[in-house]
């Protein structure tokens, strides 16, 4: 192994510094003109053929299965009119924003809704002329309906958005492409991309940061013999050089385009060494969702149970698809019995699947909308009725809340209860696109970060909306509140343990922008407020700065990922914040004062792609003491990390008094990566190697990570590709991007303990 601070060497300056480039001097458009995600309005007819087409067909006359919910056929909606229809404009103006409303049922899900970020109004205006009306107010004709988008000039090259990874596959006509890579786009001059998305649920292909965005691609294989689901990308929309495009839904999904005139690198293989299991039992399960485990046929997704008394491990094959997050809780089945059940969501899809807890076997699936994310239950506070637990599973295709029984809605097919949501009315529109979910001590308040509209958002499971056209129903959105940061994915709440709390502090991730929001949330008059980080934390939007390249070990953090607070009933430690990092070999701990406020930062070990945590109780021989282990999902390695927290607590109290053991120190993990390809030539000489995990992770302190779980894995291997910033910590190398290589055997993201801790535990 190389040693822990080596220095660079001539192999080092002729190659790592010299691909030190700012970013910054590679974002001009390949026509040369900057970018910016308001440079000019997208074509009525190329939104149509990416969002609209794959539910009402290619020329909007209808009559074909919603791919949400494909129970219902999705209407014309291309008119042909002469003339102006104004209250129909209104009409269909209110179902892209709100969804679609039926009169004494609700808001339905066969419809999702369009935030301003997915169509602007300036969009929407001009989509609607087009699709209403005949010329020349539009392009509807009243027979044929409208025309498809006018297909570029040039050599087309077919980009494939798929559920499986690499999640972007190309044809292969790529001839520039030095590596025959179909996970990267290399064009030639007149080339351009047809972008089809064959997956179940909304994709994309952006890149936010510089203002490169299709918006929402739908299902190209829902409607048989119709050419839908696809965007073209002209080289002039692109960004000049080597830049990453990803699915702004599922950001791990990544593709690489590069302009003519740019040549793509070679690969990175990276995977952190895991370390054995911890030592010391856990105590119930530990439920890990293996989102891209390739089952033998079928779609991907699994799950891992795994018995923390022993770390064994029972496979649950063939959940949904890509099982992203779940949870568990009692369900009533049809002949009014309680049954314990876990429920995960399908995020590459539409439905979610329901798994009976004690016999670990698949009881069945159904679809809820486009993309459901993350499963919980309202902590005491069951359903009035069946005192069976209260199901909510965030639709981030939309802008909803579904409630779900589990079992009934299995019998019947679709959801019984219509979903949480209102229009523009009393209490506004709800946040688009929420993803991470937590609920409060009452049992009535949860809370959403909603990804494309960098906001959180707090409802009330019980209150009542209505608007001035009649529109009426119970649970609603009751306060929202940007993050100041970007691309929120997870949210939580610094539970109490007292079910008659009012207030609590509020946290979430903002994965762009690497830092973490806290709120102060009062139900006693629906208010939710950011407030300042402290001050030695804070950056210049008020937030808790994750990353800090002034310091010494550099701290360095990348793409924070899940955050959540300790459950309030531990004897043996503080409250803490763990949060997942995916893209920079470390998780971060915050220490919690009474208040809320991070008092520190710490941190450990983990592997690439690290992304769900959840938290377990560890065996204690004296059962009147309680501590927690910390599980930590790595989406690119096969195995679970486990952080012992009542062990993080006496390290901080050796701290305080300056005798922490020096593995304990910033910098001081021993722990290793191992590199294949690029990085691994230009670090040694050597196509492998195997290096400090803090040459990455600087500060990384040793310790408090004590074990790394195996999960099941399947074959054959498989691989994706991710473009990321990376810290070496090497004299005059600092910041850079790698193009990485990465396995995706377990692809592990959500994760729950089974018990759960307080306000849950029973």
């Amino acid at each position: 192994m190389l040693s822990k601070r080596f220095r660079a060497t001539s192999l080092l300056a002729g190659g790592i510094l010299a691909l030190a480039i700012s970013p910054a001097l590679l974002r001009n458009r390949a026509d040369g003109s900057s970018a910016g995600a308001s440079d000019s309005l997208r074509p009525p007819a190329k939104i149509f053929a990416a969002s609209c087409a794959t539910c009402h067909g290619a020329n909007g006359l209808g009559g074909h299965p919603s791919w949400t919910m494909p129970s219902r056929i999705a209407p014309r909606i291309a008119r042909g009119f002469g003339s102006r229809n104004y209250s129909l404009e209104e009409n269909y103006k209110f179902a892209v924003r709100n969804g679609k409303w039926r009169p004494g049922t609700g808001f339905t899900n066969a419809m999702p809704a369009f935030g301003l970020n997915e169509i602007s109004d300036a969009e929407l205006d001009a989509l609607l002329l087009w699709m209403i009306y005949a010329a020349p107010l539009g392009e509807s004709d009243p027979t044929n309906g409208v025309p498809p988008p006018d297909k570029p000039a040039g050599r087309e090259i077919r980009l494939e958005i798929r559920d499986e990874s690499p999640w972007f596959i190309d044809d292969g006509t790529d001839n520039r492409d030095p590596f025959s890579d179909p996970r990267r786009v290399v064009l030639s001059p007149g080339e351009y991309i047809k972008v089809v998305n064959v997956g179940k649920t909304w994709h994309t292909v952006s890149n936010t940061v510089e203002g490169v965005d299709t918006g929402f691609i739908g299902n190209a294989l829902n409607i048989p013999g119709q050419d839908v689901g696809y965007y073209y990308l002209e080289i002039q929309d692109l960004l000049n050089g080597a830049f990453k495009y990803f699915c702004k839904l599922h950001p791990y999904m990544q593709v690489e385009i590069v302009t003519p005139g740019t040549d793509p690198l070679p690969l990175t293989w990276a995977s952190k060494t895991p370390i054995p299991p911890p030592a010391s039992p856990g105590m119930g399960e530990v439920w890990v969702g293996l989102q891209t485990y390739q089952n033998p046929s079928g779609q991907d997704g699994a799950v891992n149970v795994i018995r923390a008394s022993d770390w064994s491990r029972v496979l649950i094959p063939n959940v949904g698809n890509n099982p992203h997050n779940g949870w568990y809780g009692r369900a009533i089945d049809t002949n009014g019995t309680h049954r314990e059940v876990a429920l995960f969501a399908s995020w590459h899809d539409v439905g979610v699947t329901v798994v009976d807890a004690n016999a670990k076997t698949i009881l069945g699936s159904f679809p809820i909308g486009a993309a459901p994310a993350h499963v919980i239950t309202a902590p005491r506070r069951p359903d009035a009725n069946t005192k069976a637990d209260r199901f909510f599973v965030t639709l981030m295709g939309s802008n909803k809340v579904q409630e779900v029984r589990p079992l009934l809605d299995l019998r019947a097919g679709a959801p019984a209860l219509p979903p949480i949501s209102q229009s523009q009315g009393q209490k506004g529109r709800p946040g688009i696109s929420p993803h991470g979910i937590w609920f409060a001590d009452d049992g009535d308040h949860l809370f959403t970060a909603n990804t494309l509209g960098n906001s959180i958002s707090m409802y009330s499971a019980s209150d009542t909306w209505s608007d001035r056209q009649g529109r009426q129903g119970t649970g609603c959105e009751v306060a929202q509140t940007p993050t100041g940061g970007r691309a929120p994915l997870a949210v939580s709440v610094m539970n109490t343990g007292n079910v008659n709390s009012r207030t609590w502090t509020v946290f979430s991730n903002n994965a762009i922008t690497s830092d973490i929001s806290i709120f102060f949330a009062n139900a006693n008059n629906n208010t939710l407020t950011r407030v300042a980080a402290p001050e030695a934390f804070r950056n210049a939007m008020g937030n808790f700065e994750l990353r800090d390249e002034t310091a010494d070990p550099v701290r360095w953090v990348r793409m924070p990922i899940q955050c959540i607070v300790t459950p309030p009933d531990a004897t043996e430690h503080g409250r803490y914040l763990v949060i997942c990092n995916k893209a920079s070999f470390n998780v971060t701990i915050l220490p919690l004062d009474e208040n809320g406020q991070p008092t520190g930062i710490y941190n450990f070990p983990a592997g690439l792609g690290s992304h769900g945590v959840a938290f377990g109780k560890k065996y204690m021989k004296d059962s009147r003491k309680v501590s927690y282990y910390a599980y930590v999902t790595n989406t690119f390695e096969n195995y679970i990390s486990v952080y012992d927290l009542g062990l993080l607590e006496e390290m901080r109290d050796l701290e305080r008094v300056g005798s922490e053991p020096p593995a304990f120190r910033p910098g001081g993990a021993d722990e290793s990566i191992v590199l294949e390809g690029y990085a691994a030539l230009l670090l040694t000489g050597a196509n492998r190697a195997t290096v400090p995990l803090t040459l990455l992770s600087p500060d990384a302190r040793g310790i408090v990570h004590v074990g790394d779980v195996p999960l099941d894995t399947a074959g054959p291997l498989r691989r994706c590709f991710l473009k990321e910033h990376v810290w070496v910590d090497l004299p005059g190398v600092g910041e850079m991007m790698l193009d990485l290589d990465l396995t995706t055997e377990s692809g592990a993201m959500g994760v729950f303990c089974r018990p759960a801790g307080s306000p849950w535990g029973r």
